[in-house]
């Protein structure tokens, strides 16, 4: 597979897993059962939804970031801000929920395989200028 198919893929199915996790919690905040496994029955996810200044931020990054992969702009600054909440998805489901592990494996290797395939644009951010 030609490693330009395999960058699209990535980034249409990592598109498509945000987009869907925004679009799920938006659903639940209307009073719409979420659509597929989610871990919205702990308590500790609870907290979150009942504190609209988490959630609601959280939702809209995440289906704001995921459009942006899926139509293929601004895919840098959608891998910055997926790469946070990625790391995150990893440990809550590590730490708290097991049961949905694979999540957060498959969008770690995901934003992983995106972010080494454009390292080089992002080698300013990383240099020091004093």
């Amino acid at each position: 597979m030609k490693t330009t198919a395999m960058i699209t893929i990535a980034r249409i199915l990592l598109g498509a897993i945000f987009t869907f996790a925004g679009l799920n919690g938006f659903l639940f905040l209307l009073g719409i059962d979420p659509i597929g496994a989610t871990s919205l029955h702990l308590p500790f996810m609870q907290v979150l939804v009942s504190t609209p200044f988490v959630f609601i931020p959280l939702k809209t990054l995440e289906l704001v970031a995921g459009v942006m992969l899926l139509v293929n702009r601004y895919v840098l600054l959608a891998l910055l801000i997926l790469l946070p909440i990625g790391v995150n998805v990893l440990l809550f489901h590590l730490f708290a929920d097991p049961s949905l592990l694979i999540n957060g494996i498959v969008v770690v290797l995901l934003l992983g395989l995106l972010l080494f395939h454009y390292r080089k644009h992002y080698a300013g951010l990383l240099t020091s200028k004093l």
